[in-house]
């Protein structure tokens, strides 16, 4: 689908959101605009909208950005380093069957979803539908199950 373009209030704070906790990399900064990514593919837009500042958090917004991951190890490293670096901004987790999700919320309220999705070969389908679900997931198990030392 291509990067999702955040408008934001404050461009420096979430910035460090994204490049510190998240992490995601700067592809480019150029005037109120950053690119953010993973190696060379842009997954986030922020894009400097200082008359935010007023917005009320009932105002109509984003339900959350999703984030995938190609490996567990990879979206346990994420998850560490979320709850490390903005501790108290987890909101959820979830098995879906086709997909494993942890949620959170940036510093000016969007939420953030990052994930893995299982092999299509691994989904159920009934009556040519995928089956899917919101199962308990436990956090502190899949980061003892999937965290590398080097995602550590």
């Amino acid at each position: 689908m291509g990067p999702v373009t955040l408008r934001v209030a404050d461009l420096d704070a979430m910035t460090r959101y994204y490049t510190q906790a998240v992490p995601l990399t700067v592809l480019t900064a150029v005037g109120p605009m950053v690119v953010l990514g993973r190696g060379t593919e842009p997954v986030v837009i922020l894009e400097h909208a200082p008359e935010l500042r007023n917005a009320s958090p009932r105002d109509a917004g984003l339900y959350h950005t999703a984030i995938v991951f190609e490996t567990e190890p990879a979206l346990a490293a994420a998850v560490a380093s979320v709850a490390r670096r903005a501790p108290g901004t987890f909101t959820g987790s979830a098995d879906h069957l086709v997909s494993k999700a942890f949620y959170f919320t940036d510093p000016e309220g969007n939420g953030v979803e990052l994930y893995w999705d299982r092999d299509r070969t691994a989904w159920s389908w009934t009556h040519g539908q995928v089956e899917m679900d919101v199962m308990r997931l436990d956090p502190n198990t899949y980061l003892r199950e999937h965290l590398t030392e080097a995602g550590a």
